[in-house]
């Protein structure tokens, strides 16, 4: 309804509007000379987002895609507005940052709706569980990064500063327009509901209030009028809870639930009630208030959300009961029945007086076009926008910080005679100009390998190649650091490749963001797969549990000189992991570029493929080790990502469900799905090992 009114009001104001929504199809709408409706197919045929990524980030990479290809075709905007709800903006806000000409002159305003990550909480889901837990990150970078936040209500305001308390958070109120000829107040004999049926919506609740009165004696009944929605604690939807619950009332015709009806039918059962009832225990600013207000309706409301700042407190335009004072509910819904017909009357002739100013059409376009104005003359932010930042640990005095522009790409070899030209054909096909390039030959014994590092000193004389005894992975590229001339260093293994374009792009984000230390990019893996890892930005706690990068990134030689080197007691695999844990820990932050832009070659022998259970089992307990302080930081949240969606070893895709774990399944049937698909891969041996591991950590049980 927002959308549909603010679009058209904006419009009809002089302003080119275009609103972009997911349909079933694509197709454009001109509504008329100013105002266009840009509908997109959202599914795997339109994007490869869906083929990598969960629904709501694939949609979100999808909305980024959407709105680049018609910012090219008919220019870049002024404001872009976007809901915060399920974190759409993300990758829109994600390459304006990275890219410096991508709606460089644009300003990105977040309408704070309600995000997932409240909802969650308040409605009692298992917000740590995959892909939720990550959609509320995301939705907490979008407003972190935003340029602007604007909302309707106070009270959302006031909630979304716990997380964000430096944060300037416009109020405006939503728009509404009223039709002449509107349906007005009868006075019924019924109280209303409007809205879904919701753990947080406070229905439930409410009906408990009203079964004490109806065990009294009090005969009003209650209609509760809206859709359904699954309630995870209890595995059902809350309407058959509630009406399972409140069978004896719904048989005394006392408690009657209806589906959603179309708006002349809507505006009818409103009009006939006796009040209209909004007992949410979070909420921010209900269209369903402002309409039943509009028609003359008193109101029922809770203090918690937006609904209580139209009412307000004195009683002139509806009653208002807290739900942390017990007994005020019932106490004011008893009140409320006591008043009279004339003294209902008032109250919600005063209360359309009110709406019809707070809400009106006019003020709300002026509100805003002085709200806009305001932001784009915001300057464009300075600093990475980084959740869960730690302080920065000043360097050491005599660090080397390296030849100012200039990368030094270091290349580990060790008997990859096989794949080393191919690499560093790659390398020949690079663009950013100023770079070297350093071979540790970490003691190389195969005769092909040796072969081939002399045929490199032929064909690439300016290549520098240091031999050293054999120490294994994390000593070599430690040496190869030291050794780098350049500001910025980045590792490549003998056997992977990366695109021309890779290493510009990275350094570019380095140079524009002092508080980003390292950049990186998806993986794109071949010969042995043809899958893509997605990643995102490092982000605490979650790379506590799950690493986020791989060797591949562009990185400040001298952060990781002083943080980040790699730890022989890592010998077995994860050195690079326990490197930019170091980083982290010391507040240097990490950038991914959302593509794949490195490829990483699968092989059967890789270190990674071929660690035993028990080296995973002694790496894990060394990074808690070398990184306490974090992980005693993180405590409670490692315990909740963990009882969610498994170990962090089984982590692939934080933005799907974690398909070894059963957090996700909300059903009998789901759970016995994934019972037998976990059982179907018993057999190999990569299988066995996976279902011992889960009856070791107990987490047999699930099923």
């Amino acid at each position: 309804m927002y959308v549909d009114i603010i679009s058209r009001l904006m419009a009809e104001a002089g302003h080119e509007v275009t609103v972009f929504v997911r349909d079933s199809k694509d197709s454009e709408e001109r509504v008329n000379e100013r105002l266009t409706y840009i509908r997109f197919e959202a599914s795997g045929s339109k994007s490869e987002a869906y083929r990598r990524m969960g629904y709501w980030a694939a949609l979100s990479y999808q909305y980024y895609e959407v709105v680049r290809a018609y910012a090219r075709r008919m220019g870049e905007p002024d404001i872009i507005e976007t809901q915060d709800y399920n974190a759409p903006a993300y990758y829109i806000i994600q390459y304006k940052l990275l890219e410096r000409e991508f709606l460089k002159d644009a300003r990105i305003v977040v309408h704070l709706h309600t995000p997932t990550y409240e909802l969650a909480r308040i409605n009692r889901e298992a917000e740590y569980a995959f892909p939720t837990y990550w959609i509320g990150r995301m939705e907490k970078f979008c407003i972190d990064g935003a340029d602007a936040l604007v909302t309707q209500s106070e009270f959302l305001k006031e909630n979304v500063r716990r997380d964000f308390p430096d944060k300037e958070i416009t109020v405006i109120r939503l728009p509404y327009e009223y039709k002449d000829g509107a349906i007005r107040y009868e006075c019924g004999d019924y109280l209303l509901y409007t809205g879904r049926l919701e753990y947080r919506k406070g229905i439930m609740q409410f009906i408990d209030q009203m079964a004490l009165l109806w065990e009294g004696g009090n005969r009003t009944k209650l209609v509760a009028l809206g859709g359904d929605t699954y309630f995870s604690p209890k595995d059902k939807n809350l309407g058959e809870i509630l009406k399972e619950k409140n069978c004896r009332w719904i048989e005394e015709g006392l408690l009657e639930f209806k589906d959603t009806v179309p708006p002349d039918e809507f505006n009818q059962i409103v009009a006939r009630a006796r009040g209209i009832v909004i007992p949410s225990i979070y909420e921010n600013f209900p269209y369903t208030c402002v309409i039943s207000m509009w028609q003359g309706c008193p109101m029922l409301v809770s203090k918690q959300g937006g609904q209580s700042e139209m009412v307000g407190g004195d009683e002139s335009r509806g009653i208002v009961f807290d739900w942390d004072k017990e007994g005020d509910c019932a106490e004011k819904i008893e009140k409320f029945l006591s008043l009279s017909e004339e003294k209902l009357r008032k109250m919600g002739e005063q209360g359309r007086t009110y709406i019809r100013e707070l809400c009106a059409a006019d003020q709300n376009v002026e509100a805003r076009e002085t709200f806009f104005e305001e932001v784009r003359k915001r300057p464009s932010r300075k600093d990475f926008p980084v959740l869960n930042v730690r302080k920065a640990t000043e360097l050491p005095e005599n660090v080397q910080k390296g030849e100012k522009g200039l990368l030094s790409i270091i290349i580990c070899y060790y008997n990859l005679g096989d794949t080393i030209m191919e690499t560093m054909e790659s390398l020949m096909q690079i663009d950013y100009g100023r770079y070297e390039t350093i071979i540790i030959n970490d003691g190389s014994t195969d005769k092909k390998s040796l072969e081939k590092l002399e045929e490199i000193k032929e064909k690439y004389p300016e290549v520098r190649i240091e031999s050293i005894p054999n120490g294994g992975l994390a000593n070599a590229r430690n040496v190869g650091s030291r050794l780098a001339k350049g500001e910025y260093i980045s590792f490549l293994d003998a056997d992977d490749r990366v695109a021309p374009d890779y290493y510009k792009r990275c350094i570019e984000v380095l140079e524009q963001y002092e508080n980003v230390s390292f950049v990186y990019s998806w993986l794109q893996y071949f010969e042995g797969s043809d899958g893509v890892w997605i990643t995102f930005n490092t982000e605490l706690p979650y790379m506590l549990m799950g690493n986020m990068l791989s060797a591949f990134a562009v990185v400040r030689k001298a952060d990781f000189i002083s943080f980040g080197q790699n730890r022989k007691a890592m010998e077995y695999g994860m050195e690079d992991y326990d490197g930019w844990l170091g980083m982290v820990q010391n507040g240097r932050n990490g950038v991914c570029i959302p593509e794949p832009l490195c490829y990483y070659r699968v092989r059967k022998e890789s270190m990674t493929r071929v660690m035993s259970n028990g080296a995973r089992m002694y790496l894990y307990k060394t990074l808690e080790e070398k990184h306490k302080e974090l992980y005693e930081e993180y405590g409670g949240d490692v315990y909740n990502l963990v009882n969610a969606n498994g170990p962090g070893y089984l982590w692939w895709n934080q933005t799907w469900p974690n398909e070894f774990c059963g957090t996700h399944a909300n059903s009998e049937n789901q759970s016995v799905q994934m019972k037998n698909k976990l059982m179907k891969i018993a057999s190999s041996k990569r299988g066995k090992r996976l279902i011992n591991l889960f009856f070791k950590l107990k987490l047999d049980k699930l099923f």
